[in-house]
C-alpha cells in the first residue's frame, strides 16, 4: 500500500457491515498486525485507485499462476504481440478515465497503481545518476518479462519520453 495514501486528510464516518465482513477484517488485521480501521482504509484506497475502474475496462481478477500458464501457452511472438496491444489500449483507457490526463508522470501511477493493486509485479523506483529507473519483479518467468516489456513499451512509447526497457528472467526495469 503506497504510504501518501495514510497522509492525506481523513474523514471519520460511520456504517454497519455484516458480521461475517467483520469478522474476516478482525481476522485478516490480527493476521497482519494492524488495525481494523487501517485495514478497512486500505480496502478503501485500493476500490477508490482500482477496483471501480475493473468494471468500465472489462478487466478480471487473475491467479499469477493461470496467467503464468496462459503465456507458457502462447509463443513469445504471441506473448510479444499481446503485450503490445494491451499496452497501447487498456493504460492509455485507465488512466484517462483516473486522471483526466495521458501523461509521463501519470503512466508512472499507474505501473505504481498495478503493483500495489493488481499484484501483477512489485514495483520499485530508484533514482542514481541522473536516471529513474523502475523495476518490476514479478513471479511470471521469462514469458512473463517478454509481455511486462512491450506493455510498457508500447504504453510509454507516445510519451516521447527517452526510456530502455531491459527484460531479466522474473523483472523488467525501465530506464528514463
Amino acid at each position: 500500500m503506497r504510504s501518501s495514501c495514510f497522509k492525506e486528510k481523513t474523514v471519520t464516518i460511520s456504517f454497519r457491515i455484516s458480521e461475517t465482513a467483520f469478522k474476516a477484517l478482525q481476522e485478516d488485521a490480527k493476521r497482519h498486525n494492524v488495525s481494523i480501521n487501517t485495514l478497512a482504509n486500505q480496502l478503501f484506497v485500493t476500490y477508490a485507485e482500482y477496483d471501480r475502474y475493473l468494471s468500465k475496462f472489462h478487466m478480471i481478477k487473475l491467479s499469477a499462476s493461470t496467467f503464468k500458464r496462459v503465456l507458457n501457452a502462447a509463443s513469445e511472438d504471441e506473448i510479444s504481440e499481446a503485450g503490445q496491444q494491451a499496452g497501447t489500449s487498456v493504460p492509455v483507457s485507465f488512466i484517462l478515465a483516473q486522471k483526466g490526463d495521458f501523461t509521463f508522470e501519470n503512466a508512472i501511477e499507474y505501473l505504481r497503481t498495478m503493483g500495489t493493486h493488481a499484484n501483477l509485479f512489485d514495483f520499485t523506483e530508484s533514482i542514481a545518476g541522473g536516471a529513474n529507473t523502475i523495476t518490476l519483479t514479478h513471479d511470471l518467468g521469462v514469458r512473463g518479462s517478454v509481455f511486462l516489456a512491450n506493455y510498457v513499451e508500447s504504453m510509454v512509447k507516445p510519451l516521447g519520453k527517452e526510456f530502455k526497457v531491459v527484460k531479466y528472467p522474473d523483472a523488467v526495469s525501465i530506464k528514463f
